[in-house]
This record gives structure tokens, C-alpha cells and sequence, in this order.
């Protein structure tokens, strides 16, 4: 994923409001730009970590 844009799909979620609340918190005080960019930061990481954790298992995820 170089520094080209990435293509955005829109995707409908439910959240608990605690969640929402929550990230307008962070979007307030400016540690994110937009609840999507929260969500996406969130995504991000955890797909990095889980990634990460089946590699150790050995698997081997592909674009398949």
C-alpha cells in the first residue's frame, strides 16, 4: 500500500453509543479528523495485529 489512494467502499455499521460517543470525544479534541478515519484506525490496527498473530501460528494469508 505505497502512497497511492486507496479505492473507498462505503459500508453501513451499528455501534454502541458509548463507541460514538467515545470517538467524536477523540475527533473533538483533534486526535482524529473524522468519525470514518477513527473507524478506519481502528480496522487498521487490528488487521495489523491479527495479520500479525497468524503469522506466528503459521498461517499465511493471500489475496485470494
Amino acid at each position: 500500500m505505497g502512497l497511492e489512494r486507496q479505492k473507498m467502499k462505503n459500508i453501513t455499521i451499528a455501534l454502541p453509543e458509548i463507541y460514538v460517543q467515545n470517538i467524536e470525544k477523540i475527533q473533538k479534541i483533534g486526535l482524529v479528523p473524522s468519525r470514518s478515519e477513527a473507524i478506519r484506525l481502528a480496522i487498521r490496527e487490528f488487521l495489523k495485529k491479527e495479520v500479525h498473530n497468524c503469522q506466528l501460528l503459521g498461517y499465511e494469508l493471500t489475496d485470494e
